[in-house]
């Protein structure tokens, strides 16, 4: 069942039946945090949108306030969210997703990150990085949440990617 969320002059379903999976092996907040900003970077909450309350969180999910609580923490971290006493959570202005180019035969993984990666990559908790390796170039870390890795079809390469053009080959 689908429940309203207040947010200005306009209504936003809210997705509560989506599930959260405790045999999983990732924290129930990350997994929280995940749903949310899965529903961020979708539009279905867009900026201004007031984000449903830890308790609410916690009953439509079954976790406990604790793990909601943790989850929106994540997404303020991230810049995602903005918590205000006595407002609630508020949707922030989001970065779009980008597209990144790289050529074909580009070697391309997903990893969760170390601290030194997710501060470099301004990534947030439990969001993976996309590890983009090229022929001659140093491995690249994006945000997995935030780029999209697009390989051109062999012998139609595309317009130079500005940040691979700007890079300098390994030696």
């Amino acid at each position: 069942m689908n429940c309203a969320v207040p947010s200005g002059a306009a209504e936003v379903l809210y997705a509560p039946g989506m599930k959260i999976d405790p045999a999983s092996g990732w924290p129930l907040s990350a997994q929280l945090a995940q749903l949310l900003r899965e529903l961020i970077r979708s539009g279905q909450l867009t900026p201004g949108d007031r984000v449903p309350s830890e308790p609410q969180l916690a009953r439509d999910h079954a976790v406990s306030r604790d793990t909601a609580q943790r989850a929106l923490a994540m997404l303020a971290d991230e810049g995602l969210i903005t918590r205000r006493r006595g407002v609630g959570s508020i949707v922030a202005a989001v970065q779009p997703v980008t597209e990144v180019q790289v050529a074909p035969g580009a070697r391309i993984s997903a990893r969760l990150p170390t601290a030194a990666e997710r501060d470099t990559a301004k990534a947030g908790m439990w969001v993976p990085l996309l590890a983009v390796a090229e022929p001659g170039w140093p491995e690249q870390l994006y945000p997995a949440d935030r780029v999209v890795v697009v390989v051109p079809a062999q012998g139609r390469e595309s317009a130079a990617d500005p940040a691979r053009s700007a890079r300098t080959p390994d030696a």
